[in-house]
């Protein structure tokens, strides 16, 4: 069995080709809707995938599942209980499926989700005994994934299942089997993860703090899984429903170019992938500084209410078409196209930078100062005085900001707070950045302040 991973470093979502080279076919393990690279991986491999695997449906990210379906003779398998609404093999706990000399077993896990399965799957040609365990989000390398984004009613029935589930469906498998689970290092599915992309069962049992407490009692497991999550995305409702369904193939081929009359005409969210230093020297009226890294679909995510249309500002037709597919990788389908940042003669905002000392002054003379950090990273330290919002709740909060002060807004680095900085901004408020975050007020040893 040769066993292939992708990585999106940006949701923190890994999937997996599981192939039989000897009988020419393979499988995939909760593909993302970028689906030519599984069939670039197959021909490369010279196998034919003829099955997918959904450990559960997903928050986070559209599953390619569909689409492969709707493009080539793939049987999509599920759990029965997932409610998928297209063609698909429903599965129950126990129930098995052969690809190849591959024997997959379901394992009905639920916690993450109510639906969610672990598939352990047995390369027959080494033996009958199971070597590998895909396991979704029920087990992650030292943590699992989190149990509230269904809404505080189910949240509590889903603790005591992801905790019956370790005790009971995934500890007591055999140490030596290989995990490869869904959720990694950036998912906000889950609290901190380990920057390993699998594990061994084995280790996981001795090392993860989360497996160990499922071993204590249900009320030290509860807060241990509950501890410094980050904020949950707003458009993952919207992404659980659409993979119900099935997402189409996203768009393929080049990205529309728009003028200036296309622009005008719409009423599009406007994204600037361009760095804050240079963000902050000139760009148009309203529109939001999304740094164009792996981040850029969580963060569009994150402050985008779901389904608006969306224009890149870029002068570059490849860097378009690279975001464009991150975005699809979330659902957000109504790309427009792309537009220069800085049309000539055309009037510019500007977005002012300040460094630590400048923000410790005006912090002094009355500006409201903005950390739009995780809950995790407020708690080890912050500005004296300031206001915790983690910015993906900055749109639904601002009512709580007084309209008349000023605001210099910080993270980490510059990148989220110059997103929250523009959000402000755009919302007629003056809002400025602190240039290199918090690690820059820490290296000018100004005063921390912790809870």
């Amino acid at each position: 069995m040769l066993i292939e991973q992708f990585f999106d470093a940006g949701l923190g979502h890994a999937s997996y080709i599981c192939a039989d080279p000897e009988a020419g076919v393979a499988f995939l393990v909760d593909p993302g809707r970028d689906i030519d690279s599984y069939l670039g991986a197959a021909a490369r491999l010279g196998v034919l995938i003829t099955h997918t695997f959904e450990t559960h449906v997903h928050n986070d990210y559209l599953s390619g599942s569909r689409a492969l379906a709707d493009l080539r003779p793939v049987t999509v398998v599920a759990s029965a209980s997932a409610g998928l609404r297209y063609a698909h093999q429903a599965v129950a706990d126990g129930d098995r499926v052969r690809v190849g000399e591959l024997d997959v077993r379901a394992v009905a896990t639920p916690g993450h989700t109510p639906e969610h399965v672990a598939w352990l799957v047995a390369d027959l040609r080494r033996a009958e005994e199971p070597q590998y365990l895909f396991s979704g989000g029920a087990l992650l390398v030292g943590h699992i994934a989190r149990v509230d984004l269904l809404g505080a009613e189910q949240e509590a029935h889903l603790a005591r299942d992801a905790f019956a589930t370790l005790r009971e469906r995934i500890l007591t498998l055999p140490d030596h089997l290989a995990v490869f689970p869904t959720h990694g290092g950036g998912s906000a599915c889950s609290g901190a993860v380990s920057g390993s992309r699998w594990t061994t069962l084995g280790f996981e049992r001795t090392h993860n703090h989360v497996a160990r407490a499922a071993s204590s009692d249900f009320a030290s497991f509860r807060r241990v899984i509950g501890h410094e999550l980050p904020a949950a995305p707003p458009y993952y409702p919207h992404v659980r429903e659409r993979n119900r369904e099935g997402a189409s193939p996203a768009a393929r081929g080049p990205i529309r170019q728009l003028d200036e009359a296309a622009l005008v005409r719409s009423d599009a969210a406007l994204l600037d992938p361009r760095p804050p230093h240079i963000f902050a020297l000139g760009h148009r009226s309203g529109a939001l500084n999304v740094v164009g890294n792996d981040g850029f679909a969580s963060r569009v995510g994150a402050t985008v209410p779901f389904g608006s249309p969306c224009v890149i500002l870029t002068d570059d037709a490849e860097q378009a078409g690279r975001l464009r597919g991150q975005l699809a990788e979330i659902g957000y389908d109504l790309v427009l196209g792309y537009a220069t940042p800085a049309p000539s003669g055309g009037a510019l905002e500007q977005m002012a930078l300040v460094d630590p000392a400048e923000a410790d002054r005006r912090r002094s003379a009355g500006d409201l100062v903005l950390d739009v950090r995780e809950l995790a990273e407020w708690a080890g330290g912050h500005v004296p005085g300031a206001v915790h919002i983690p910015y993906p709740e900055l749109r639904a909060r601002l009512g709580e900001l007084p309209r008349d002060r000023p605001v210099v807004a910080y993270c980490a680095s510059g990148v989220r707070s110059s997103l929250a900085a523009s959000i402000l901004a755009a919302d007629g408020r003056t809002a400025r950045n602190l240039r290199g975050g918090f690690a820059a007020w820490q290296r000018a040893g100004l005063e921390v302040t912790t809870l």
